[in-house]
């Protein structure tokens, strides 16, 4: 291979990549430029759609037979591999370049035991090891993404590991041809904060002690302010500004960056509303005239709509596409003071505010404490006492058949009300019951023990040979909606986008308000933020973030006046998560509706609900006010929960181990 320079592994040169469909092309990646040195992990951020995935799939050469790269070069050690045929990718996929995908279930084989997995990409690699070497370089993998009891972990399949012991997998999978560079796209997004924080530790452990480079695709700004050394922030396809990660978190020079920043729950300071970037990304099916960005910008300039601007240098490393950099530009300060003062300053009262100093015990956590009781009268906002009680859960319990005898008690004696028009947040690591506890809630389970009295009515005692089942059926299944955190498996990917929305309206012989379910479906779409032009688009051609927000829309057709969201903002960018939490505050607020609100990510709970509720081996170990909790809080699980809140700066990283 030919020289180019010894620290520069990989270089991308005015990369061009187009989708073909019948409404036409779309150019999904624009003119990127970019370089990633040997160890070096450059984190790429932007909105659902902006092109983040396309840009890594494209250097791997995995897009789809409608898309192709259009201009510009891929140099791998100086070589040109932009023309390479699938048979020369081969060779280099897997030992050259590796990518960990967003969704680990989908990404590993669930009828193939995780060892086989593991041995059938080390023989990819090395076809001449004996069936006892393989193995032994499986379990060496496993122990080298740190998963626990590896031995135990060859022997069992996806389904018997919780997300962080599946994404191990993953990874471990894409070292095994011992990769110079790792495209890691979203290895968080669906990980709570315990969990998410392991995963960060070993990506930079990997990062140490292999040399690894890694592209590592987020739209979460706390998660990249801890693993990256520089931050590329993409907007329609193309790359507006790139630096290191301090220059681009405290000095941030581009209005989107600016946007992405503003709208971090943790940013919002006591206000009752989430700052939005106004308007939605442009259709990128046509030409852009000007700078893409400009719409939406409200510092833009009159050149912004005519010409589009190029990289300006703010430092030898630092580089933006702004017209505001321009020398002959009015000078314009950033929201956060001059240059950026005032929000490294709120980044870092943020992080003293969450960097608990937690106990000794945290690190080894107790086991749960007794349950708390249904009066329990802490956790009960003053503001919502007087409210009718919509949710009552009294010593809910609900197990699973373990395949070789026995059971396993996914929710334990779990007690909690919820009133009209309150959010409850529900907190807690993976595998603690939160999901088995809102699929009680919704009757998907038959629970075991205890009571669900929804309005009065215990739902969980209805059957269909009962009377009751019948006069309570609408009340049941119209006001109660859920949305689910895999919006893959929970969409139909032979519907259209207009045909799903509408179904729950069909199904209950609804009348839609505005005249037709097509109408209807329009109006829901712009309701969380998307354009009609997706009403007759397949999922499958959504982004994660975009079919999410079908998801949502999806069960507010019905107007529930109780709605379950199981991570409903988990694959979300950080702008249309802003959005989508003010819009579950408004629906709280102008409607009435209630939440059930499960989340990983902390400062949404923090800012959204009324009260929260942790969950830990499947008992509910503490409840309180969001204030009152995340201000005092109580049991040392809670404690590390806290603790391992990414903090949206990159230096001020440290937290406390908090692997259980």
């Amino acid at each position: 291979m030919a020289e180019l320079k010894k620290s520069e592994l990989l270089e991308v040169k005015n990369l061009s990549v187009s989708f073909f469909s019948p409404q036409g092309e779309i150019c999904a990646v624009r003119d990127v430029s970019f370089s990633l040195k040997r160890g070096e992990v450059l984190a790429i951020v932007g909105e659902s759609g902006c092109g983040k995935s396309a840009l890594c799939k494209s250097v791997m050469k995995l897009l789809p037979e409608h898309a192709k790269i259009k201009s510009g070069s891929i140099l791998i050690n100086g070589a040109d591999i932009t023309n390479y045929g699938e048979r020369e990718m081969q060779r280099l996929r897997g030992s050259l370049f590796s990518m960990v995908f967003q969704n680990p279930l989908t990404a590993l084989n669930p009828t193939m035991s995780v060892g086989r997995q593991i041995v059938e990409a080390v023989r990819l690699h090395r076809p001449k090891l004996s069936h006892r070497a393989l193995e032994e370089r499986a379990l060496e993998l496993l122990e080298l993404v740190e998963i626990d009891r590896p031995k135990e972990r060859l022997k069992q399949y996806p389904y018997h590991l919780s997300g962080g012991q599946r994404q191990r997998v993953v990874m471990a999978i894409a070292l095994a041809g011992n990769p110079d560079i790792l495209f890691a796209d979203e290895p968080t997004t669906a990980l709570d904060v315990t969990i998410q924080a392991q995963i960060l530790n070993l990506f930079k452990s990997l990062q140490k002690k292999l040399g690894t480079a890694t592209v590592f695709v987020s739209h979460d700004l706390g998660v990249v302010a801890k693993v990256a050394d520089r931050v590329a922030v993409m907007y329609a396809g193309k790359i507006v500004e790139i630096g290191t990660a301090g220059e681009v978190y405290h000095d941030p020079r581009h209005p989107y960056t600016w946007g992405l920043m503003r709208s971090l729950p943790s940013m919002a300071k006591g206000r009752d509303i989430l700052y939005t970037i106004p308007g939605m990304p442009p259709a990128l099916r046509n030409s852009l005239k000007g700078d893409a960005f400009a719409c939406r910008n409200e510092y833009a300039l009159a050149i912004d709509y005519e010409k589009e601007p190029p990289m300006f240098r703010v430092t030898d490393t630092h580089y933006a596409a702004t017209w505001l950099l321009d020398e002959r530009a009015p000078k314009v300060e950033s929201p956060f003071g001059k240059r950026a003062g005032s929000f490294k300053q709120e980044n870092r009262d943020f992080a003293q505010t969450h960097a608990r100093k937690s106990p000794e015990s945290a690190k080894i956590l107790p086991e749960p404490a007794e349950t708390l009781s249904e009066n329990f009268s802490g956790g009960q906002g003053r503001e919502r006492k007087d409210k009718e009680i919509l949710l009552d859960v009294r010593h809910l319990s609900h197990s699973f058949p373990l395949a070789g005898g026995g059971f396993i008690k996914a929710v334990d004696d779990v007690s909690f009300q919820i009133r009209r028009g309150e959010i409850f947040g529900l907190v807690g690591e993976s595998g603690s019951g939160k999901s088995t506890l809102a699929r009680c809630v919704m009757n998907i389970y038959k629970h075991d023990g205890g009571s669900i009295l929804y309005k009065g009515i215990d739902a969980g005692s209805i059957t269909r040979r009962n009377r009751a089942f019948w006069q309570n059926r609408k009340i049941l299944q119209s006001t109660r909606q859920i949305i689910f955190q895999d919006s893959d498996s929970s969409l139909n990917p032979r519907m259209k986008v207009c045909d799903i929305i509408a179904e729950p309206m069909k199904l209950q012989k609804r009348t839609p308000p505005r005249g037709s379910f097509r109408a209807e479906a329009e109006f829901q779409m712009h309701y969380v933020g998307l354009d009609a032009d997706y009403l007759d688009k397949y999922p499958p051609e959504l982004s994660g973030g975009q079919r999410q927000r079908v998801a949502i829309a999806r069960a507010l057709s019905m107007e529930p006046e109780l709605l379950v969201a199981d991570e409903p903002v988990a694959s979300l960018d950080v702008s249309i998560q802003a959005q989508i939490i003010n819009l579950f505050r408004h629906l709280q607020r102008e409607h009435g509706f209630a939440f059930l609100f499960i989340s990983h990510d902390l400062s949404v709970v923090e800012f959204l609900c009324d009260r929260v509720g942790v969950m830990y081996q499947g008992r509910l170990v503490e409840a309180a006010p969001v204030r009152e909790l995340f201000e005092n809080p109580r049991h040392p699980y809670t404690k590390s929960l806290i603790a391992a809140i990414p903090v949206p700066d990159p230096g001020n990283q440290e937290r406390p181990d908090v692997r259980a």
